[in-house]
């Protein structure tokens, strides 16, 4: 569609201080327009509705002119309010149809890979790392975002991969090596080790447990990639103790269309029980932590504070003097209430 595309804060107000109609992919706030998103609380129409933002926009991509243009009538810009995969492959479909339906495929599968942290294909991997480094060292673009906020930043970014994203996907990525040649490397190495460690999948529970050595620290691309689960604990055991991280995937936070996931339990609660089995002391520097469980992605780990929200890896892990199997069985009775019923 001829609109700008637009990264916002909120709503775009008129001189008069009122809300003007925004086509808002993957995003979800009040305002008038069309929405076209995956978000809790949007507001996409039923029959373009999909697992993914850019599921959605690839639906709108598909209607025939007047069809966009009627349900698009009034709106000012092509709208998102944060910057990630999904959003601008969203983005992408929205404003450029005729370049993104041939391509829908490999839109679709970076967006599961920036979205749901999967690894449909190496090259879904590679573009998600390149979107989510776009504004990084080593970037061509790491000189026109240096000092800006984050609005200005992504309005920067994303008007570059409105150009670019078709060429990217068909893999011409040689400007943008520095970008993901790192992250991928790391990814097969997580695979690797995916590969020796002992696995156990519970439907009932939505959980896989994955046990390795005391180095069994794998990222989320690659323990997400390799199950369906939504639960996924990681074990890493060893004399010294055992490094623990039991990870939510977002599958179970975004509105999906064709899978209702397990609620989600009490993480606070599961979180003091395993430091008072323990023995250790919450505010001490190592101790077991949690997000906040409605959070998009959160995690309970055993380590230091400050781990990031949506951490590929999470650098603050220590061993717990828990054995892996107590603290399976802890995080069993954890997810027993949600469990699925025969």
């Amino acid at each position: 569609m001829d609109l700008p595309v637009r990264i916002v804060g909120g709503p775009l107000l008129d001189e008069r201080g009122a809300p003007r109609p925004l086509l808002l992919v993957d995003g979800a706030f009040d305002t008038p327009g069309l929405n076209l998103s995956h978000w809790p609380g949007h507001a996409t129409p039923p029959a373009l509705r999909h697992d993914l933002s850019t599921g959605s926009a690839l639906a709108f991509a598909r209607l025939d002119a007047d069809e966009r243009a009627r349900l698009a009538a009034g709106c000012v810009a092509i709208a998102n309010n944060h910057y990630d995969t999904d959003g601008a492959c969203s983005l992408f479909a929205v404003r450029h149809p005729e370049r993104a339906l041939p391509r829908a495929e490999k839109l679709l599968a970076a967006a599961r890979a920036g979205d749901f942290f999967q690894v449909p294909t190496v090259e879904a991997f590679r573009v998600d790392a390149i979107v989510g480094r776009l504004g990084d060292a080593g970037s061509p673009l790491a000189d026109d975002v240096r000092g800006l906020d984050n609005l200005a930043r992504w309005q920067v970014l994303t008007d570059h991969l409105m150009e670019r994203l078709d060429a990217i996907l068909d893999g011409d990525v040689a400007p943008y090596r520095a970008l993901f040649a790192e992250p991928e490397e790391r990814l097969r190495a997580d695979q690797a080790a995916l590969s020796r460690a002992r696995r156990t999948e519970d439907a009932a529970l939505d959980l896989c447990v994955l046990q390795g050595d005391a180095s069994f620290a794998p990222g989320r691309h690659a323990f997400h990639g390799a199950t369906t689960r939504d639960r996924v604990l990681v074990l890493g055991a060893s004399d010294g103790g055992t490094t623990a991280r039991l990870v939510f995937s977002t599958l179970s936070w975004f509105d999906l269309v064709t899978e209702r996931r397990l609620a989600r339990p009490n993480l606070d609660a599961l979180c003091a029980r395993l430091n008072e089995l323990s023995g250790t002391d919450p505010t001490a520097n190592l101790a077991w932590r949690t997000q906040k469980i409605t959070g998009a992605a959160p995690e309970l780990w055993f380590g230091a504070p400050g781990v990031a929200s949506y951490a590929e890896h999470n650098e603050g892990l220590a061993p717990s003097a828990l054995a892996p199997a107590a603290i399976e069985a802890e995080v069993r009775a954890a997810l027993a209430p949600t469990a699925r019923t025969p």
